[in-house]
């Protein structure tokens, strides 16, 4: 069936998905204390408590699932076959596919990224404030970060635009209860986006660039150590990954600011509290490499493993008053980014977008203006509209 038990556990237990999004961990909360690890369907299992989660997602014993090849549909046959990202490899592909990037997110080179960053947040703030507020998720959470990604990555500043559409849709593939029409509209989205990076690649091919596209190219040329179906799946990686779950920071996280009526002294404390509370990914998923235990209970070899991130980060064995705000709360152990080989490798461009956008946007009071909408989507959940106006 799958990574992710295509969401079953949802029907299992009678519960819609509206009332997962909308506040998931009282439920998670029941199912971590009745059934910490549950088979849902053979082969298809999911973990809430913390301690399994951090196992399952740093030991070696679980891995991504088997290496993997996919041809372009026939509109577009000059596009490679691409392969698995390094989000879902394995070493040593994964640590060859991370050693070619990491660089590009070491904090010397995003320091760079900090007046455009300043500049944008300043400008979209800006803006809210001379028509007394918004759309926050609109106008400010998600254009910020899919802005800064595009940058990062070298895309032209009149193309920004665009990436709006395609990666709403394409994040919309991570989610395993979308129906087969949405997931459909979302492929084919993807394959746009990859068309679109497929001739941004052969442009900077002619002409080379500051930005990681380029940076990502000289590689491949460096002993053939990127192939063109590796490079398209990296960019496409890098501009998903790389916005959305900042996107659900800074929308849920302002949410969760507006509800309790707090702001910190320290923004970065704050930020790690609202990474955990919020919890952007909720769920991930490993294949078990071999048989194993979790407590009484016996996996075989080949069983798909859902863990519930946002549950690990509410489990009262690890968080004092976990289902509370507690803007000072250190150490904050949280696994907001993942842990292990896969830990979020653009953590740090996250961190520090927030750092620079939050500050910048409470220099104004903010409060609600109507009902927040939450996304459909049970991995990465999110908000998307966020009503608000300026005043108390």
């Amino acid at each position: 069936m799958g990574p992710l038990g295509a969401a079953i556990w949802l029907s299992r237990l009678g519960l819609r998905q509206s009332e997962l999004m909308e506040n998931p961990y009282p439920i998670y909360h029941t199912w971590r204390e009745e059934h910490p690890v549950w088979e849902v369907e053979p082969g298809q299992w999911i973990l809430f408590r913390y301690e399994d989660t951090k196992r399952v997602l740093t030991e070696p014993a679980f891995v991504k699932g088997e290496p993997w090849t996919e041809s372009p549909p026939p509109e577009y046959p000059y596009l490679p076959d691409l392969s698995p990202s390094m989000l879902m490899s394995n070493p040593p592909d994964h640590t060859r596919l991370r050693g070619l990037v990491s660089q590009a997110f070491q904090p010397r080179h995003l320091k760079r990224l900090e007046p455009f960053i300043t500049k944008l947040a300043e400008d979209l703030v800006e803006q809210l404030v001379s028509q007394s507020g918004g759309n926050l998720v609109a106008d400010f959470a998600f254009p910020l970060p899919a802005f800064v990604i595009a940058e990062l990555l070298g895309v032209p500043q009149s193309d920004h635009g665009r990436f709006r559409a395609w990666s709403q849709q394409v994040a919309r593939l991570l989610d395993p209860s979308q129906t087969p029409e949405a997931r459909q509209h979302a492929a084919a989205a993807r394959w746009e986006l990859l068309d679109y990076f497929h001739h941004l690649i052969a442009k900077k091919r002619q002409q080379p660039a500051d930005d990681l596209l380029t940076e990502l190219i000289r590689a491949e040329s460096e002993g053939d150590r990127l192939s063109p179906g590796e490079l398209l799946s990296m960019a496409l990686l890098l501009l998903v990954a790389g916005h959305e779950t900042t996107t659900n920071l800074l929308s849920m996280g302002t949410l969760a600011l507006i509800e309790h009526s707090q702001l910190p002294d320290d923004w970065h404390l704050a930020i790690e509290e609202l990474l955990r509370y919020t919890s952007p990914v909720q769920l991930d998923a490993r294949l078990t490499a071999g048989p194993l235990t979790i407590e009484e209970f016996e996996i075989p070899e080949g069983s798909w493993l859902t863990v519930a991130i946002g549950s690990a980060n509410h489990d009262p064995a690890i968080f004092a008053n976990p289902d509370s705000l507690n803007l000072t709360r250190s150490p904050n152990p949280h696994m907001a980014f993942g842990r292990g080989i896969h830990f979020c490798l653009g953590a740090g461009l996250a961190r520090m977008e927030a750092a620079i956008a939050f500050p910048i946007l409470w220099r104004q009071r903010w409060t609600l203006e109507g009902q927040p909408l939450w996304n459909e989507n049970i991995v990465l959940r999110g908000l998307t509209a966020l009503p608000v106006k300026v005043g108390a």
